[in-house]
């Protein structure tokens, strides 16, 4: 994680730069908290999917027959049918992403995907009238954030359809999310707090809550008397590397501020690359634009009038960025090699032409606490929700009376432990 906030970063083209890192407070929401299935496998929400696809595979005699019920309590109907389109959209999400599981798992998988329906279902039938008001506006950041790891919208759609869903179901599903996660945020959340100190901690030292509890482990093993040094190194090793790591975090690399003229290469409605003589004219009108900049114009006046950039709006046709940022090789190369107020050569990207013009230089430092205070106390908070969430989920079921029907399906949550 990335403690600091990067501006949108695009130089040009979507394609040019991926979406900036986000905060702690951005990356840690309910769909990494709560549903380890992510986005793809809520219980309301898949009863309602008559189209789901049907699993191929491990029939049962009774699944033949009937939809055998699994779980049961106060508002809580989980079954089979549920589970299998939980388990067919999880698997489907993970073999998109390249990841698979052996047959000897999908019993204990089943089993985390039915807790989470089960706790979905609590979660949604708790909602209040302002829950669904605040629900609107995270779905709508949902859909967002889903849509910026695909490069186009027909990208996003094959992604869906990989994973064995629809639009219409994506959609339920998040929409049920948000709700979920708005259910935590006022019952939960809203009582959780960090303190000022702890910020001041977690910054001066790189101690975070994770810290803490190995310190605390340490401690007790270190008192023990059948404990060997053998023993506590391991342990001490690991804590000062997740110091070491959180400390770092905080370390701003060496950045520049640039401000560049784009003339597109390609199409912009096709996307297909212009012939050679179409992009020898692009190069032709902008080695006098650079003239006109090496000459005294304003290259922020030439660079509102003439770039092709289609982030302009949003940024003015300036970036900051970072060595290891994921502009392409040429840019970056381009942007670290100029001296403050200097003016580029035409730079030809995959994407296009260019030319730079340096801003400013930032060198390598620790981001100020005043600027990441804010999104530290956010993390630690996530954490201490991390923490908190498995004991409110346990008093949740046991309100409703949750009774697993299935003996297989029945997981034992250890404290500090999230719900399995």
């Amino acid at each position: 994680m990335n403690y600091n906030k990067l501006p949108r970063q695009a130089a040009g083209e979507p394609s040019i730069a991926a979406t900036p890192t986000c905060s702690p407070c951005n990356l840690v929401t309910l769909v990494t908290l709560f549903t380890l299935a992510a986005l793809f496998t809520t219980g309301t929400a898949a009863a309602a999917d008559k189209d789901a696809p049907r699993p191929a595979t491990r029939p049962s005699f009774e699944s033949l027959f009937s939809d055998e019920l699994l779980a049961r309590g106060k508002g809580v109907k989980v079954t089979s049918a549920q589970l299998e389109h939980a388990f067919i959209a999880f698997r489907a999400n993970l073999a998109s992403r390249g990841e698979r599981f052996g047959e000897s798992e999908r019993a204990f998988r089943e089993a985390q995907l039915l807790d989470r329906l089960i706790v979905t279902q609590i979660l949604t039938n708790r909602a209040t009238a302002a829950d669904h008001t605040a629900a609107e506006g995270l779905s709508e950041k949902f859909m967002a954030d889903a849509k910026k790891g695909a490069p186009n919208d027909d990208a996003f759609f094959r992604q869906i359809k990989a994973m064995s869903l629809t639009m219409e179901q994506f959609t339920r599903r998040i929409q049920e999310q948000a709700l979920a996660e708005s259910v935590i945020q006022r019952e939960l959340k809203s009582t959780l707090d960090v303190s000022e100190a702890d910020v001041q901690n977690f910054y001066r030292t790189g101690s975070d809550y994770i810290v803490k509890a190995m310190a605390a482990d340490l401690e007790k093993l270190a008192a023990a008397p059948s404990s060997k040094p053998g023993d506590i190194a391991p342990l001490r090793e690991r804590m000062d590397a997740f110091r070491r790591l959180n400390l770092e975090r905080l370390e701003q690399p060496e950045k520049v501020r640039i401000a560049h003229i784009f003339i597109a290469t390609r199409n912009r409605d096709t996307e297909e690359n212009l012939s050679t003589e179409q992009k020898q004219l692009k190069r032709q009108h902008l080695e006098k634009l650079r003239a006109r900049a090496l000459g005294g114009e304003d290259f922020q006046k030439l660079v509102k009038e003439f770039s092709e950039d289609r982030g302009m709006a949003e940024t003015k046709g300036e970036y900051t960025l970072t060595r290891n940022d994921p502009f392409s090789p040429e840019f970056k190369a381009a942007a670290f090699s100029l001296a403050p107020d200097a003016i580029s050569d035409i730079v030809t990207t995959p994407f296009g032409l260019h030319v730079l013009k340096l801003l400013e230089k930032i060198p390598a430092q620790k981001a100020e606490f005043e600027k990441v205070s804010k999104d530290l106390k956010e993390f630690l908070l996530q954490q201490a929700l991390q923490k908190a969430m498995p004991d409110y989920f346990a008093r949740l079921k046991k309100e409703a009376g949750v009774e697993i029907l299935e003996a297989r399906y029945r997981l034992e949550v250890k404290d500090g432990e999230p719900p399995r």
